[in-house]
């Protein structure tokens, strides 16, 4: 009787052990081991026999066991745990095992079990502990009214397992005399991270892992290289999940693919970190070295290729962070010192094949795995393991290839599409490509040429988006294909030509990198490349537009997180009307993202674009006009109040032109404002004051007149800001401020209402009117937090530490002013330095002139994320950390 004919099919509950620290055992035992291994072996073999359970093998120290029933599962796993606590093991080398049980669907490739549910309850016994048992929640279920006696389940809530599939309710069995408190499971929960989610687990390459992972551990920068489709991506995001809970500060992924600029490298690693992109006056590259400098972090840099420009930063981030490890994926190594280069072979193809070895070949598990996903009664037979043999080899054994020619298992038998399936044409993609990437070039071929024709255009157009759109997005760009565009891209799913983007409140789409860059060839020779990426720009054009009015609203946080999701594809956008002399579509775009790039922290990258797109000959006045205000807006931010003088005088002298009241009275209100900051400096102080309240005057009189509760927000707020600076912070100043924010709350503007309250607040401190301080700091940065708007948080927390200090309170000032400092040098909001923000006793706001506990309490601040500062600030903001 062969092993497969003994194994149980069907519903079955899959068991996994392996011993805590058994490397570290290996060692202390020396050459008493194999007897402590044999002593083990045993006592698990008792167990999950004395329960109907069959071990289906073993590998080193870890069992892998199957039963037919739950409840038999869980008792052998209690029997086991017993067991080992009660042996008596020699000269004290006690073992402790970690259980986890998993119940799912036991389907045979051979003499193995294959598919999702085999590696879920790997990875969920990968999680526990010694001495631990942990079990699925399908598992739990089916036994939580049926228990053994002595045992009881915990709910330890959902957790994301290492194989990177979607999260995992997991259960703890307690058994009554064992110990029942446990470390944090191992999971991806137990360390800040943004690792993606997978819609399809790890297999093969198991070791590729292995030795990357040694290879890991013995350099600082390891670069994994080989040619698209090799699978480079998911063997590092394995790695990360592998490893990354060793690391204090977390593991994170930077996904370049729609990256080109290599400029861009630092502000995308800012943003993957859980920060704004850096900007202001120190360029993101300087914010990001000094990010990393005390952190110890994995980091994962995926499709380097396009951005070889920036590998000094990589080897920048090597001297500076001595506690991280960084993983490339990249076609080419970085070549930097620190590097260790890893290429990527495909995966192992048999010369021929039989039932009884698939397990052997990764080749053949990937593409069994793959086919039962859309097809779960697929199996492989002495009728279909030669087909499936020639069918991998011919495809180079590559794993983009495997896993596109298997969605047609849905359709085909595997001798079926081999036979329709040339092998000899896989290779006749471009030719000036490598040749396994004209494999998978041909491979992509054969999907898009059993598209019908409409459908292929579909797929050339898709192209154009830069890391995926959404549904209505897709809509507008594609709208002239001859087929409903939703049918389309159901299509181009099941071809596995797109991947729908887990999660979200809307269907988003996107493709592969590699596969992208087949849709751009195939639209570039369509000759409709110069069409479709202007339609591209139109639409996102118009979207931001759209989007634009909501970005200080109440759901603003919701906008701009929207706006955040198609940042690449704006940025694509204005790459593009730039090389192409579209000024008035560039001014437009830029103009309408200004809002997003100064609450989300990418002020330098927002002037970059914003002078180039005014560099750009001919716009019309509007236009030019708007993003004049958009480029002072900027500079304001940036704390360069001087530089916003001349563009926003140029947009009034444009507006008075057009003759707009609206955009006259805002271009009123924005010169006018920067006129009050720089006018008290200048000579001519009293002619400035004159003219400013000029400016305010006309601004409120057409506002009135239009019924602009806005614009009288805007007004009274700005009147407030003038008053301060010419007038010291007379009480008229206040009461300019309260105005300000009755005007904008009718309005529906959060935006302006939250720096009505700063004001007050700030008003407030220097007036040592504590309480009110207390009250309007608190319920404006609750406001701006909750649409997390990274440079307004910066700002109130940098006063709420002015207001401790003033309490007395200089442990927490100096706590404050850190988490202050290390937002601020992520976003780059510099104008929380300017002299109208800064508060003139705050003496602990420079750390080198703090010693001893203030020194300490200031780094502890500087450690803090947003949330964790957003939260300290609102704990308290009196002596001793009085409630707020």
């Amino acid at each position: 009787m062969t092993t497969s004919s003994r194994l149980p099919t069907g519903t079955v509950t899959f068991l996994f052990t392996d011993v805590e620290a058994s490397t570290r055992m290996v060692q202390a035992a020396g050459d008493a081991w194999p007897g402590l291994l044999s002593q083990h072996d045993r006592l698990l073999r008792d167990a999950i026999t004395g329960n109907a359970g069959t071990v289906v093998k073993t590998e080193g120290d870890g069992f892998f066991a199957v039963f037919p029933s739950a409840r038999d599962a869980v008792a052998a796993a209690a029997d086991a745990q017993r067991s080992f606590a009660s042996h008596v093991w020699p000269d004290g080398r006690r073992l402790t095992i970690r259980i986890g049980l998993h119940t799912g669907l036991g389907m045979l490739g051979g003499d193995d079990y294959v598919g999702i549910d085999v590696h879920r309850a790997a990875r969920i016994a990968a999680a526990g502990h010694g001495g631990q048992v942990v079990l699925s929640e399908t598992t739990a279920v089916l036994v939580e009214r049926d228990l053994p006696a002595g045992l009881a389940l915990r709910d330890l809530g959902a957790h994301r397992l290492k194989d990177l599939a979607q999260s995992e309710t997991i259960f703890q069995l307690d058994i009554a005399g064992l110990d029942a408190e446990f470390p944090p499971l191992r999971t991806l929960d137990a360390v800040p991270n943004n690792l993606p989610l997978q819609v399809t687990s790890f297999v093969g390459r198991r070791e590729d892992l292995a030795r990357a992972l040694s290879l890991l551990e013995a350099s600082r920068v390891l670069t994994i290289t080989g040619t698209g489709g090799t699978g480079k991506t998911r063997l590092a995001l394995q790695v990360g999940a592998e490893v990354g809970g060793r690391f204090r500060d977390g593991v994170f992924f930077v996904d370049l693919s729609p990256t080109r600029d290599a400029a861009l490298v630092a502000s995308q690693v800012l943003k993957a970190l859980g920060g704004a992109a850096a900007s202001g006056r120190r360029p993101p590259r300087d914010a990001l070295l000094e990010r990393l400098g005390e952190r110890e972090v994995l980091l994962i840099l995926d499709n380097f290729e396009q951005v070889m420009a920036a590998a000094p930063l990589v080897a920048e981030l090597v001297r500076v962070s001595p506690g991280s490890r960084f993983v490339v994926t990249s076609r080419g190594p970085l070549r930097i010192t620190a590097e260790q280069e890893m290429p990527l072979e495909p995966l192992g193809v048999p010369e021929r094949l039989d039932p009884e070895s698939a397990a052997g070949f990764d080749a053949v598990a990937l593409f069994i795995e793959r086919a039962m996903a859309v097809r779960p009664d697929f199996a492989l037979t002495p009728e279909n393991a030669s087909a499936v043999a020639e069918l991998v080899r011919g495809l180079d054994g590559l794993p983009l290839a495997i896993e596109l020619v298997a969605s047609r298992v849905r359709l085909l038998p595997v001798p079926e599409i081999l036979a329709r399936l040339d092998l000899a044409s896989l290779g006749s993609g471009s030719v000036d490509l490598p040749e396994r990437q004209r494999t998978i070039e041909g491979a992509i071929a054969w999907s898009h040429d059993l598209l019908s024709a409409p459908v292929q255009g579909l797929f050339a157009r898709l192209g154009v988006f830069a890391g995926g759109a959404d549904l209505a997005q897709i809509e507008r760009v594609c709208s002239d294909v001859d087929v409903d565009v939703l049918t389309g891209l159901a299509e181009l799913v099941d071809q596995g030509l797109l991947r729908q983007v887990p999660g979200g409140p809307r269907a988003r789409f996107r493709t592969l990198h590699v596969i992208r860059e087949v849709a751009l060839r195939r639209l570039s020779a369509s000759g409709s490349a110069d069409a479709v990426q202007r339609w591209h720009l139109e639409a996102f054009v118009e979207w931001a537009e759209e989007i634009a009015p909501h970005l200080l609203g109440a759901d603003r946080k919701d906008w701009l997180d929207r706006f955040d999701a198609d940042h690449d594809n704006v940025r694509s956008a204005l790459d593009w009307a730039s090389a192409h002399g579209e000024a008035d579509l560039a001014l437009r775009l830029a103009s309408a993202s200004w809002r997003f790039w100064q609450s989300r922290g990418h002020l330098l990258e927002g002037r970059r674009r914003l002078e180039s797109a005014l560099g750009l000959a001919g716009g019309a006045p509007a236009n030019r006009a708007r993003a004049l205000e958009a480029l002072a807006g900027v500079c304001w931010w940036q704390g360069e109040i001087d530089a916003c003088v001349a563009p926003y005088r140029e947009a009034l002298r444009i507006q008075r032109e057009l003759g707009d009241p609206a955009e006259i009275a805002n271009a009123l209100y924005n010169l006018a404002l920067a006129e009050s900051v720089v006018g008290p400096g200048t000579a001519g102080a009293d002619d400035a004051r004159r003219d400013v309240y000029a400016l305010l005057d006309e601004a409120e009189e057409i506002s009135r007149r239009r019924g602009d509760e806005n614009g009288l927000g805007n007004v009274a707020w700005g009147r407030g800001i003038a008053i301060s600076y010419f007038e010291d912070y007379a009480p008229a100043a206040l009461e300019q401020w309260r105005s300000s924010i009755e005007h904008y709350r009718r309005a529906g503007n959060d935006f302006g209402t939250g720096w009505g309250m700063f004001e007050v607040a700030n008003f407030a401190v220097r007036h040592d009117d504590h309480e009110t301080a207390r009250q309007y700091l608190a319920e404006g940065l609750e406001l701006f937090a909750r649409h997390r708007d990274v440079s307004a948080v910066v700002l109130l927390i940098a006063l709420a530490a002015g207001l401790a200090q003033a309490m007395g309170d200089d442990s927490r000032a100096a706590r404050l002013a850190g988490a202050s400092r290390a937002l601020r040098d992520a976003s780059g909001t510099n104008v929380v330095d300017h002299g109208m923000n800064r508060l003139p006793d705050f003496t602990l706001g420079d750390p080198e002139h703090l010693t001893g506990e203030l020194a300490a309490a200031y780094r502890e601040g500087t450690e803090m994320d947003f949330d964790a500062a957003v939260a300290y600030t609102l704990g308290g903001a009196g002596p001793a950390g009085d409630p707020a």
